[in-house]
């Protein structure tokens, strides 16, 4: 749980000017956040984006997250080539993925007396963001994690209103026991070619996110000790 709830190595930042704004009554320079991170303890600076998780409303939490991480990436664009060229292998990966996933939900889900969108708890994690925010994805509204019961905030009346892109990877990967008994007696969708594209999927993620905090960290002796140097 820990992966998923606190950001890793730099990008801890982002959360930091909007407490220390909020402690102070004036916010610091980007430069100073950066070094105030560096040297404070990591769980006063944890940056979770499961709601209740800290002092602000949930949405603020979400819209002000999300704020912070694409301004981190903008800073760092130049060198995350590489790591954007991985995002948009996810995109395509997801794309062909959703054709086997959507054949299983049309004859799963509408008949389902527990849906997976009431009764699991998932939520945006890290490396969904960082995809999404890499090739510049429309971001969902709010996060989908709620209250143990309640439904997500993404159901609707024909299932899940965002589009597959944008839905969080716990929920895309998911197969529930229905779906795997089709699968286990029809062998359609096919398995094989189901689960190695999973697995590809997880790879890239994992690659992806290493890219991107290596990049950081690798720039951190250059990190500006101003806010000049931030695009504003």
């Amino acid at each position: 749980m820990d992966a998923e709830v606190a950001w890793r190595d730099k990008a801890r930042y982002c959360m930091y000017r909007s407490r220390s704004e909020t402690a102070t009554g004036s916010a610091p320079t980007d430069g100073q956040a950066y070094n105030a991170m560096e040297n404070s303890d990591q769980e006063t600076l944890q940056i979770r984006f499961c709601p209740n998780a800290g002092d602000m409303p949930p949405t603020r939490q979400w819209r002000e997250s999300n704020c912070a991480l694409k301004r981190l990436l903008h800073f760092h664009r130049p060198v995350l080539g590489k790591a954007t060229v991985l995002a948009g292998e996810i995109r395509n990966e997801i794309k062909r993925l959703s054709t086997f996933m959507e054949a299983l939900r049309r004859r799963t889900c509408r008949f389902c007396p527990t849906p997976c969108c009431i009764a699991n708890t998932v939520w945006i994690d890290f490396r969904d963001l960082l995809m999404l925010h890499l090739l510049d994805e429309p971001l969902p509204a709010q996060q989908a994690i709620t209250q143990p019961g309640e439904a997500c905030p993404f159901l609707g009346g024909h299932g899940c209103r965002l589009p597959w892109v944008l839905r969080p990877w716990m929920c895309l990967k998911y197969i529930c026991p229905n779906q795997l008994a089709i699968l286990t007696k029809e062998k359609r969708p096919d398995p094989a070619a189901l689960n190695g594209s999973i697995d590809r999927i997880e790879n890239q993620r994992l690659r992806m996110e290493t890219e991107v905090l290596g990049r950081i960290k690798r720039k951190r002796r250059t990190w500006p000790s101003s806010s000049s140097a931030w695009p504003q």
